[in-house]
Order: C-alpha cells, then sequence, then structure tokens
C-alpha cells in the first residue's frame, strides 16, 4: 500500500536573518569573500598567493646560491690553479693563455680524495688534458718537480681511500680556494709566491679533508 506523506505547510513568521557580511580581513573592504575562513576577497586572495609564491622562490634563490654542488667546487678550484701556476701546459710545456688553459689531474677526477687536492692538479693544454693518454705521466714529473719527489706517489695512496664532503665541507673548501683565488687575482705576486699560496691553500684544505678520509 503506498504510503503518502503530508505536504510540509510553511511556517508563519518573520524570515530568519543570516548574520551579515563582514568586511575582508586584508582591504577592510565590503566585497564578496573568496576565501571565507581567512575572509579575504578575490583580490586580497590573489595578492596573497602572489606574495607567498614571491617568497618560495626567493627562498629557492637563497639555498641554491648557498649550496656548493660538487661542480662549483670544481670550477673555483679550477680558476685556482690556472691562475696560481705558469700560464704553459705542464705536460706538453707549450704556452697558454690562462683562458685556454684546463685543469688537468694526475689521478682522475672520479677518486674523491684527489679531486680538489691542489698538489694533484696543473694546468695543461686541451689536447693533453682530452686526448693524450700519455699527458699523465709528464704531468706527473712535473708535480714532482714543483712539490717534491714522492707527491704522485702519495696522490696514488690517497686516491685508494674515501672522502665524501657534506655541503658544509665543500663550502669550507670553496671558502679557501676562492680566498687564495681574489689574493693571487689582485695581487702582485711572483710565481714563487704564487706556490707559496697555492701550499697555505692545500694545508687548509687537508685540515679540512683529513678528518673525514677513510
Amino acid at each position: 500500500m503506498r504510503i503518502i506523506k503530508p505536504k510540509k505547510v510553511p511556517v508563519k513568521g518573520e524570515a530568519v536573518r543570516h548574520k551579515e557580511q563582514k568586511p575582508c580581513s586584508d582591504c577592510g573592504k565590503m566585497k564578496p569573500l573568496a576565501n571565507k575562513t581567512k575572509r579575504l576577497c578575490a583580490t586580497c586572495l590573489v595578492k596573497q598567493r602572489k606574495e607567498k609564491q614571491k617568497a618560495r622562490k626567493e627562498y629557492k634563490k637563497r639555498v641554491k646560491q648557498e649550496t656548493i654542488t660538487q661542480t662549483k667546487l670544481d670550477q673555483v678550484t679550477s680558476w685556482l690553479v690556472r691562475a696560481a701556476h705558469q700560464y704553459k701546459c705542464h705536460a706538453c710545456e707549450i704556452p697558454l693563455d690562462p683562458k685556454q688553459s684546463q685543469c688537468g689531474h694526475f689521478v682522475g677526477r672520479t677518486k674523491g680524495p684527489t679531486r680538489f687536492s691542489l698538489l694533484n692538479l696543473a694546468p695543461l693544454c686541451k689536447v693533453c688534458n682530452m686526448y693524450t693518454p700519455h699527458h699523465v705521466w709528464n704531468l706527473g714529473k712535473t708535480l714532482n718537480k714543483l712539490w717534491g719527489e714522492g707527491t704522485t706517489e702519495k696522490m696514488l695512496a690517497l686516491s685508494a681511500k674515501h672522502l665524501k664532503l657534506s655541503n658544509n665541507d665543500r663550502k669550507q673548501i670553496y671558502d679557501i680556494f676562492k680566498h687564495y683565488l681574489t689574493l693571487i687575482q689582485e695581487g702582485n705576486y711572483s710565481q714563487e709566491e704564487k706556490y707559496e699560496l697555492i701550499l697555505e691553500a692545500q694545508a687548509k684544505y687537508e685540515r679540512v679533508v683529513n678528518s673525514l678520509i677513510s
């Protein structure tokens, strides 16, 4: 049997009044609210979103500037090495413009403990650094002349160890190398004095990494 529900009869009386609209919490104007929770009108809501987006971009930019990547550390190391050494290829001995030279490694870049060691690096021409394997032998002889016999053996032994750098470690090394790069670029030093500065920078570098090498 079908049950018929009685019709609802409207209750007569005074209509219920809705709460009066409050002004926008930001601009204070009586506008329709686009966000009722924060009581923001559409204009102020868009403005707030843009401000948050701008703040996020500035934060990411600041973090990026403070982060010293391996590539960034490679770059300042290369600049320091090329600025401090004689303007020649240290494998084939041809004269070089500093801008045309490259930072050559006796022990390859894949080995962490020697990658940024200034005793492992010297300027090379593009051909020696990228296309001729015998440059390692010639570069090794040059490094032994510069820093003393046994330097290459020391680099080979060091390369067998492990080194992991945190961002803070990289930043310390970056600041050291950047400081000495600025000294060399702005000062009028002889070649011997530049080598002394390289050894000073190397000593500070070793103080940072010696406790990290395993």
